[in-house]
């Protein structure tokens, strides 16, 4: 696969793997631009829960050509290697937490300043991360539509759980339905509606199912007053998926925390998210 349409031509391009502690296999796209050096900061961006890079295209051709950038895709997501046992594999929240301190520990030197971004469940597992204890701690944390909780509809695990991986087919129709009808708002959001369904599309079966009910019941609120890294949380809005009122509420908690509110889930996919993360990494220089 290429990505040349994510970042400019001169930005050199590699994707890079780290092996877990558990010995699953992460799959990473590293850009490197010209201007990058040891002494610049960099970002680490983590995306949503089975989260296609297409969705970044925007964010990552205005913030890549900028700041050395490595995109990290986490285990549930169809590029992961895993095991040759994978029903033992933990797709837990702890886990995957542990994911994002091993991937910033043999990536990021010790000395080099970092964004550490993320969106949706990604940003809740780096929030997860802080709120633990971090060994590397970023400069800071650009959190887009974090999830604070993770509760289901008591008929959704009952509809899913009896269902082997193979038939996921068949119930994915409902969870379409789910997302588009009772969680989102198609008629202002369309494009996050056709994004969630292209996520599904292109989702690993059985590690979906594994992980959906890993994360089943988990919430973040108890962990918020224990994160010490300076957070910004950005949120939309029209998405109803991820509530603003939720947002204003974690970032009271959160001791060194401010609030972005965008209009919309598109923009907070566009070229303006891109320059806000640029923005906030330059920061770093001074610090």
């Amino acid at each position: 696969m290429t990505y040349t349409r994510y970042t400019d031509p001169k930005v050199r391009v590699e994707e890079d793997y780290v092996v877990t502690s558990d010995g699953v296999t992460l799959r990473m796209i590293d850009f490197v631009p010209p201007c990058d050096t040891p002494e610049r900061p960099m970002v680490v961006f983590v995306p949503g829960w089975i989260s296609l890079i297409d969705g970044w295209k925007d964010v990552l051709q205005r913030l890549t050509p900028r700041y050395r950038t490595l995109y990290v895709e986490t285990r549930e997501k169809a590029s992961a290697r895993l095991p040759r046992r994978p029903a033992r594999v933990d797709f837990s929240m702890p886990r995957m937490s542990r994911d994002i301190g091993e991937v910033l520990e043999r990536k990021v030197a010790p000395e080099r300043a970092s964004c550490l971004a993320g969106s949706s469940l990604g940003a809740t597992v780096i929030l997860d991360y802080l709120s633990g204890d971090a060994r590397r701690q970023p400069g800071v944390a650009i959190l887009i539509a974090p999830i604070c909780e993770l509760i289901y509809p008591f008929w959704l695990p009952l509809l899913i759980r009896p269902v082997p991986p193979f038939l996921y087919t068949a119930t994915k129709p409902m969870l379409k339905w789910y997302l588009r009808d009772i969680r989102l708002d198609k008629h202002k959001e369309p494009e996050q509606v056709k994004k969630y369904a292209e996520t599904l599309d292109a989702a690993e079966p059985g590690r979906l199912k594994a992980n959906a009910f890993a994360i089943r019941d988990y919430s973040l609120w108890e962990k918020l007053p224990g994160i010490t890294s300076p957070v910004l949380i950005v949120g939309a809005r029209s998405d109803t998926l991820h509530d603003v009122d939720i947002v204003s509420r974690m970032a009271r908690l959160i001791p060194d925390a401010e609030t972005e509110i965008m209009s919309s889930n598109r923009e907070t996919h566009s070229a303006r998210m891109g320059d806000l993360i640029a923005h906030r990494t330059n920061r770093l220089h001074t610090i």
